[in-house]
């Protein structure tokens, strides 16, 4: 499909998407730490985050709404990172957002606005979602030039937002490109919704405006709320042309300087091989960078250890290219001079930043060349598709101290799974012989009292 509508940088998306809704009397809200000030989350995952009392009523805003780019990590798709174009562990969220100050019409006739005046995005090759029961939106859209074959519905897996099975709940509508015939499945039905890649959400509207009862009923609440969060990464690729969150300019920065180190060439169409292990070095940086300058250490639990794997699945991947020696300190740098204008905290903590990452990664080394040893034997000696006992696996995690995440992906790779069950129960008979150990000990009353408390308690956080 022909480039019909202008290129942006980033930096641009990010800056026109904020200063639009400035303008409009929205207040401009920093970006909350990746380590929420909420106990419910792990880590900062949407714009909304920080806006959570405002929600519930415990703070009210003077300005009509707020607006933010939030730094987000998710971690539920770690795995798939690199095999596609979308999957991100670090990503931008732009969002605007409102505690009744803003209509259902306005908002939807601001977001039509700033995509199709100041991005330029041509009407044709935009798709609208609504949820089911919603005629309201459907003929706030329709107003707005929006045509009826453009606007699609769907049911409350994709187009109804709720907190919980009672509460703040309401419908959404999302915002899709289309990005091709070629990239999509080829389907005559083939629509907003399809699993294939034709169709690339970009925005989503949430208008909390219900409080639903333990009875199923749904009075309105006192005000509707507006919540919605714009992928800076997906609109990036958008406004540069490209098909992939890895194809825009901030990630191909990285994956250009993954090439350099590594000799190896990165392909675009190839999910795979060395190509799989650039995106997935170029997405992890960000993270432990954005992690690590959120005051994150490496550690065995939560947040920690979601760092640690990071770090050290990037370690990896960099061998897997053939860099030898420690390299991440690099992309370090690259992350600093792509994103630390908009993100000060980087340039503030980068000493921090680089002092643990190489330490990290040297320790790891080590882990790595021996672990890897005992593991590529124990490899070769399967049979084809054969399992892998859950004992070598546990002696890798407890003698070499190899992650049993990175146990699973190396033996995936090689055509085996791991029997896990038999890794549990290696564990726990661990854990049995420690408190036997400790039952016999002269210390015994009060090991009792520590090997119980320590199955239960998490470590001590030292500050």
């Amino acid at each position: 499909m022909s480039a019909d509508y202008p290129s942006m940088t980033t930096a641009e998306i990010r800056s026109k998407f904020l200063n639009f809704f400035e303008e409009r009397g929205l207040k401009l809200y920093p970006s909350s730490s990746l380590v929420p000030d909420d106990p419910s989350l792990l880590l900062a995952n949407a714009g909304m985050n920080q806006f959570k009392e405002y929600y519930q009523g415990k703070k009210t805003m003077k300005e009509i709404g707020a607006i933010s780019c939030q730094k987000c990590v998710r971690t539920n798709d770690i795995d798939c990172i690199g095999e596609d174009g979308r999957h991100l562990s670090f990503f931008e969220m732009l969002g605007d957002f409102s505690f009744g100050g803003v209509s259902k019409q306005q908002a939807c006739a601001w977001a039509f606005e700033l995509i199709t005046k100041e991005f330029k995005l041509p009407l044709d090759r935009l798709y609208f979602t609504v949820f089911t029961e919603d005629d309201e939106t459907h003929d706030v859209w329709r107003s707005l030039g929006v045509a009826e074959d453009h606007i699609s519905r769907l049911g409350e897996d994709d187009n109804f937002w709720a907190a919980g099975p009672t509460g703040p709940c309401g419908p959404c509508s999302e915002i899709y490109f289309d990005m091709g015939e070629e990239v999509g499945c080829g389907s005559p039905d083939c629509k907003p919704g399809c699993d294939c890649d034709r169709f690339l959400e970009f925005w989503n509207l949430v208008f909390t405006q219900y409080d639903r009862q333990e009875d199923g009923s749904m009075p309105e609440l006192p005000h509707r709320n507006l919540d919605t969060g714009m992928g800076l990464e997906r609109m990036a690729a958008i406004m540069q042309h490209k098909t992939a969150n890895y194809d825009g300019d901030l990630m191909q920065h990285l994956i250009k300087l993954g090439e350099e180190i590594s000799g190896k060439t990165y392909d675009a169409d190839d999910y795979s091989g060395a190509s799989r292990s650039l995106r997935i070095i170029a997405d992890h940086s960000r993270a432990v960078d954005f992690m690590i300058s959120d005051g994150i250490l490496p550690g065995n639990e939560g947040r920690e250890y979601v760092l640690r794997r990071l770090l050290r699945r990037a370690v990896f991947h960099g061998r897997l290219l053939g860099i030898e020696g420690a390299f991440l300190t690099k992309f370090i740098d690259e992350v600093n001079a792509q994103m630390g204008e908009a993100y000060p905290e980087l340039l503030k903590n980068v000493a921090l930043v680089k002092g643990i990452v190489a330490s990290e990664e040297e320790r790891f080394s080590t882990t790595l060349d021996n672990g890897r040893v005992y593991l590529d034997e124990a490899l070769a000696a399967l049979a084809e598709g054969a399992v892998l006992p859950g004992d070598v696996a546990f002696k890798l995690h407890d003698t070499f101290g190899f992650p049993i995440d990175l146990t699973v992906e190396i033996a995936g790779a090689a055509g085996h799974d791991v029997d896990m069950d038999g890794f549990t129960a290696c564990m726990e008979d661990q854990k049995a012989r420690a408190r036997a150990n400790a039952k016999g000990d002269a210390w015994g009353s009060f090991n009792d009292v520590w090997v119980e408390l320590s199955d239960k308690v998490a470590s001590t956080e030292f500050d």
